[in-house]
């Protein structure tokens, strides 16, 4: 066999391969992102982060959102509950119990799990 024909059959086998995972309806991939994320104080003047989760697919998803945080040196996670309809997105706020002023330290991460 030559090159060539060894090239031809690979990619022919790579598309085809390709081809099958597009058009694979997923039901078990999870489909929710965080597309954004961050933090700022709110019209109360308290400490708040401030998710932005899309659903690009096709389907409609529900999960839950983590976030986790230190704040002024103490560890926090707070849940909500999403659901989204296909190509949606929705913006979720979670509230601290601390004024803006007062943040001597924050960082914080998320974590979303399809239901």
């Amino acid at each position: 066999m030559d090159r060539r024909t060894l090239l031809r059959r690979t990619a022919a086998a790579g598309g085809t391969l390709a081809l099958a995972g597009c058009l694979r309806r997923g039901g078990d991939e999870d489909v929710l992102t965080v597309a954004d994320s961050n933090f700022e104080e709110n019209e109360a003047g308290n400490l708040t982060v401030v998710v932005t989760v899309s659903n690009p697919s096709e389907r409609a998803a529900s999960g839950t959102l983590y976030v986790n945080s230190e704040l002024n040196d103490e560890s926090f996670v707070r849940v909500r509950e999403v659901e989204l309809d296909a190509h949606s997105t929705t913006v979720v706020t979670v509230e601290y119990d601390v004024a803006y002023e007062n943040v001597s330290g924050f960082s914080y991460d998320t974590d979303l799990t399809e239901d």
